[in-house]
């Protein structure tokens, strides 16, 4: 069987897409030796995101942009290797000659349109739901988010499947060995935290709902609270720095006791979670969400929204609080700042709580639909 994947998001920005077939494709090329893989992009892999085995062949063809690309080259490349199938995310082409997989991790631009941009949402909604009903299956990444679709767009049950994703391979390593203390002094060194700090990751949007851990955060401090806010992620859209500095601000909260690393480094990310009191996911919505995974297995304890599909993917392992409950994560602040017990426990149940999640099971599944729609 020969299975085409549309890999541009390889070449593409550090993102959860960019994660995805990053971990998937190495792991269906580990326990998949049979099949044929033809990974086709818009521009060439670099050296680190090219994938070693000997059953796949990576083509990269420009076009002028990728709509383009999506439309008229991914189609010829399909017919002239005469794929047996393909898998996208998202947006597929209008037609293919071969049997069509798309994952769609959530569709948080049709549930909360104002999170997103408005040519973003035009896109968006103009072209995955357009995809879905051509694709042979759907994949997502949470019950919840397969709820979601079910409802929304009455797609039937048989189409849609939940496969969860793994945890990250690699950061354990980085971390063996390194205690609090020592990720505490990397962090001081390289990005000027000088005192504890929570760490909260991703890309600064709407929906991460940092505007509401920042209020939180600045009661906190009011009440005693001694550590630092240390913001880890690139600029979205929406609230920016001068924003959240000024809700300190208002607050009387000295703007100091928020900090904002911009984009760091893969290698760096592991030691800035070591080194926290906690890591905060206050997101609104999720169609899965990783970080909170990435946290636990750094041995870092996790305070996380209750908002879908934050309850699959934490279990007990995490502190769930509502994400509009001000007060909640004012006192869940206070409450782990120097608990040596409650932070040991946390860890604990996150080490646990992360060996349900691998990407060799993830692959496992997605190859058992490639399998199928190809019968």
């Amino acid at each position: 069987m020969k299975i085409a994947i549309d890999a541009r998001a390889l070449t593409g920005r550090f993102t959860g897409d960019r994660t995805y077939w990053k971990n998937l494709i190495r792991s269906l090329l580990e326990i998949d030796t049979e099949n044929e893989y033809l990974l086709f992009s818009r521009l060439p892999l670099s050296e680190e995101d090219t994938p070693k085995a000997a059953n796949v062949t990576l083509r990269a063809v420009r076009a002028k942009n990728d709509r383009l690309w999506t439309l008229f080259t991914l189609p010829r490349l399909l017919k002239e290797t005469k794929a047996d199938l393909v898998h996208v995310q998202y947006t597929a082409p209008l037609k293919t000659p071969c049997p069509l997989i798309t994952t769609v991790h959530d569709i948080s631009f049709r549930l909360h349109p104002k999170w997103f941009p408005p040519k973003d949402r035009l896109l968006l909604n103009l072209t995955v739901p357009a995809t879905m009903r051509r694709a042979s299956a759907v994949i997502t990444d949470s019950e919840s988010s397969r709820r979601d679709m079910l409802r929304v767009y009455a797609l039937p049950e048989t189409k849609l499947s939940a496969i969860t994703l793994g945890a990250p391979d690699g950061m354990q390593s980085r971390i063996e060995g390194v205690t609090q203390e020592i990720a505490q002094r990397f962090t001081k060194e390289k990005y000027g935290v000088t005192v504890s700090y929570f760490l909260a990751v991703g890309v600064m949007q709407p929906r991460k709902n940092l505007p509401f851990l920042v209020k939180a955060f600045a009661e906190a401090k009011a009440r005693g609270l001694k550590s630092d806010l240390l913001l880890t992620g690139k600029m979205g859209w929406g609230s920016g720095q001068r924003d959240l500095k000024a809700i300190l601000k208002a607050s009387g909260v000295p703007e100091e006791s928020l900090k904002f690393t911009g984009y760091v480094p893969d290698e760096d990310l592991p030691l800035l979670y070591r080194g926290s009191e906690a890591f905060l996911y206050p997101s609104l919505y999720e169609g899965f969400g990783l970080p909170p995974l990435e946290a636990m297995t750094c041995g870092t304890p996790v305070i996380a929204s209750s908002a879908p599909a934050m309850p699959e993917v934490c279990g007990d392992a995490a502190h769930l609080i509502s994400p509009l409950d001000e007060k909640g994560w004012t006192e869940a602040l206070l409450r782990i700042e120097g608990n040596t017990a409650l932070r040991e426990d946390s860890i604990v149940a996150g080490h646990k709580r992360v060996a349900a999640f691998t990407w060799r099971k993830t692959a496992e599944q997605t190859l058992e639909i490639y399998r199928r729609v190809t019968l």
